[in-house]
């Protein structure tokens, strides 16, 4: 049954040790969803992310700094719980959202007056500009109630959708950024670059670094757009069939080594046993969402940075020089990502911190504790890191054999007894299977494994149909 699962190895075990209290409400929440408990962390990973934001950045020392910014992919199978269990946490997100916009209606009708009442001053100090101009007098200058206010943006927390202009629009008047969640990362994917340009990837590079940004050409807009720290944070599932295709296509710009992503197995359904109690995790949250951005130079709001203790700096260090020999060992997309390991290490250090300190008493942290960081370490090595050469095992398969692998898991999904290669073409619908050459190699490969045999049937004069036969032993062996 090898085929079935690609080059993949063993999903690993998450540690939720390493999320403190939080590791009993993933639990139970997964329980509720019947989902991977993985996918219920990358939510939670996700949402302290976007809450926390520009608020707090991370440094091991003088000259590096990190925004707390995970971009993280859920990837599995159509029914395997993803967005319910993303949701688990996601769905405060738009709790708050809901009443952080509660005075929205209010603040839109004094806007609407204030702009009725800027456009009466304004035509009347034109009107007064007229007369001063006709009677050789002095213009008198323009008051500055004549000035209209800028449109109000409705507060947002994360978004689903929206154009790079948009993005950068909704950035501006969101300073502490946002998470964009996509239930399905490949749309999202796909839609790079819809309106030309070309400059969309970039756009998004920049916001995983929290980096400045400027648009100069905003259509509707009455100056260019400046954001200080552009600070995009992602999430959202992805099918492993269109994984490789589509995701793996940003390898060259180290697009897709920016992803932690996560593939854990299947879980049956469960009837819970327990029911999960939000009240004190949605106040640790609303606690995280209550740091704001102190005033920098010339009044601009900036992160507060906090460094590493002198201990965690340390362990650090050490850390960073074994990852920087495991490097010598990788290649290709496997490689690229273990080079953004050592961010990444501090950004989740930063997170756990803050979502210890969200459900305790305590004043909040100075710095950032060596156990914070041991945790961080710990998630990355004994997960993220196993995690990353699963996925990108069954992406660096062979062509024929990649095909073969999702063509195998369409048949044991659909247990069909035969297989016929046009249908596969025409109406399975399989990426990288709509060309007669690509499906006879991929079935070639099952044939070979013993999963089909070649049919003798023949059709219209006398052509060979083209079927194989499936081997019933299939079925009765759990994949």
């Amino acid at each position: 049954m090898g085929i079935i699962n690609g080059n993949r190895s063993e999903a690993p075990y998450l540690p939720l040790e390493a999320f403190g209290e939080w590791g009993e409400w993933i639990s139970q929440s997964a329980e509720n969803c019947s989902a991977p408990k993985d996918y219920v962390a990358m939510g939670l990973l996700a949402t302290a992310s976007a809450l926390i934001g520009n608020a707090r950045w991370v440094s091991p020392w003088n000259g590096w700094k990190e925004p707390p910014i995970l971009w993280l992919a859920a990837v599995g199978d159509p029914s395997s719980g993803k967005s319910p269990a993303l949701d688990s946490s996601l769905g405060f997100l738009r709790e708050f959202e809901g009443e952080m916009a509660v005075d929205y209606s209010e603040t839109l009708r004094n806007y609407e007056r204030d702009r009725e009442i800027a456009k009466a001053v304004r035509e009347g100090w034109q009107d007064d500009v007229k007369q001063a101009v006709s009677g050789g007098l002095i213009s008198p200058e323009m008051p500055e109630k004549a000035i209209e206010p800028d449109q109000p943006v409705r507060p947002r927390l994360y978004v689903t959708d929206a154009t790079q202009e948009a993005m950068a629009q909704l950035i501006a008047a969101h300073p502490k950024g946002l998470l964009c969640q996509r239930d399905e990362l490949a749309g999202w994917l796909l839609n790079f670059d819809r309106y030309g340009g070309g400059g969309e990837r970039d756009f998004w590079i920049e916001g995983y670094g929290g980096r400045s940004y400027n648009i100069d050409r905003v259509k509707h807009a009455k100056e260019p757009i400046r954001i200080p720290h552009l600070s995009l944070s992602v999430v959202g599932g992805i099918q492993p069939e269109r994984l490789a295709e589509i995701l793996m296509k940003g390898a060259d710009s180290g697009f897709a080594a920016r992803f932690l992503m996560v593939w854990p197995e299947r879980v049956p359904p469960k009837r819970p046993e327990g029911f999960v109690v939000n009240t004190a995790y949605r106040s640790g949250l609303q606690r995280l969402r209550s740091l704001t951005m102190p005033s920098g130079p010339q009044d601009n709001l900036e992160p507060e940075v906090k460094f590493l203790s002198g201990s965690a700096a340390d362990l650090f260090q050490e850390w960073r020089v074994e990852n920087d020999k495991s490097e010598t060992e990788a290649f290709g997309l496997l490689l690229s990502h273990l080079g953004k390991l050592p961010g990444i290490v501090l950004r989740l250090a930063v997170i756990l911190e803050y979502l210890n300190w969200c459900l305790s008493n305590q004043p909040e942290p100075e710095t950032i504790s060596e156990s914070s960081l041991c945790y961080a370490i710990h998630l990355v090595e004994s997960y993220f890191k196993v995690m990353a050469t699963r996925v990108y095992g069954d992406a660096a398969l062979p062509g024929n054999e990649k095909s073969a692998a999702m063509l195998a898991r369409r048949i044991k999904r659909d247990k069909p007894t035969t297989v016929n290669a046009s249908d596969v073409r025409r109406y399975w619908k399989l990426p990288g299977l709509q060309k007669s050459e690509a499906v006879t190699s991929a079935l070639a490969v099952l044939v070979e494994c013993g999963w089909l045999s070649p049919s003798d049937r023949t059709g219209k004069a006398q052509r060979p149909r083209l079927d194989y036969t499936v081997n019933p032993d299939l079925y009765e062996v759990p994949s």
